[in-house]
């Protein structure tokens, strides 16, 4: 299994694919994590009755102050960013199992002596190599963005602690991987990327969000939606600390250490998946 993790952590290091996702990654962090937010707060309020006056420069306030390196945690995780962030996991995890569909390599990788589930643990376990390294890039990126904040509003530079860095660590890669494995799972499942990468963000995008909107009150709904991975992910999410009340942002569903347990389970569902298709199924 060693050799065939040597091979996927150099082929995900030189793709171009790889590094174009972590770009996208860092302009997702920056622009919709901080520099979005900064200008909404900063949008002058002349004009508006006094009563909406003070409510929008209270909201740009309380905005603002969000975006302080004391929030970092909070900004990164209950605003939605690192939501965002699964879906650019999605593709990453489509790429790293479904390329040698496309390429018409996986044959001639089998035959070089790794057996088949050898092969796959070598696939996974280099893209939770990867993952980890997306998610302290994502860290860095709010760091940097929040340090700015403070720079631009003369506020003080107040970290959060040690310890909550670590656990944001674990956090941000239990939701990265989770979606990335799904992908990881589509691909070996259609043999290839295009269908994997389609259905999985329209699942993300179109079906959990629709689900998640609908009002319906109901047990057996909630029972539902609790089992969502977008659900889940902003439900561990809101463990660092609640969103602004003006975004509109709904309430957790899920108690932080369910969904994280319940974020691992998938991984690892998705990774059993795809070990028995391509050790059941022919590869080409």
């Amino acid at each position: 299994m060693i050799p065939s993790l040597r091979a996927e952590l150099l082929k995900l290091r030189k793709r171009p694919a790889t590094w174009v996702l972590a770009l996208v990654w860092l302009a997702v962090v920056l622009v919709f994590g901080y520099l979005f937010f900064y200008l909404i707060s900063t949008v002058p309020a002349e004009g508006l009755p006094e009563g909406q006056r003070a409510q929008q420069e209270a909201l740009g306030e309380q905005l603002r102050r969000g975006l302080l390196p004391e929030n970092l945690l909070a900004n990164l995780f209950a605003n939605g960013t690192f939501g965002t962030g699964g879906a650019i996991a999605l593709i990453l995890g489509a790429l790293a199992a479904g390329s040698e569909y496309g390429w018409g390599t996986l044959k001639t990788a089998l035959t070089q002596r790794p057996g088949r589930l050898a092969f796959l643990c070598g696939k996974a376990l280099a893209l939770a190599i990867f993952l980890l390294l997306f998610v302290l890039l994502g860290l860095a990126a709010g760091a940097a963005g929040s340090y700015a904040v403070a720079l631009l509003e003369g506020a003080a530079a107040d970290w959060p602690p040690p310890e909550e860095f670590a656990r944001a660590v674990g956090a941000g890669f239990l939701i990265l991987a989770a979606w990335a494995y799904l992908g990881f799972a589509l691909a070996t499942l259609f043999r290839g990327t295009a269908l994997a990468i389609g259905l999985g963000l329209a699942w993300s995008l179109a079906v959990e969000s629709t689900l998640t909107l609908l009002p319906v009150e109901s047990d057996a709904y909630e029972t539902l939606r609790s089992l969502l991975l977008g659900e889940n992910t902003a439900s561990l999410g809101g463990y660092f600390g609640p969103a602004p009340q003006g975004l509109g942002v709904p309430e957790p569903l899920v108690e932080p250490g369910r969904a994280a347990a319940t974020l691992a389970a998938y991984t690892l569902l998705f990774i059993a998946v795809a070990a028995l298709a391509l050790r059941r199924r022919d590869v080409t």
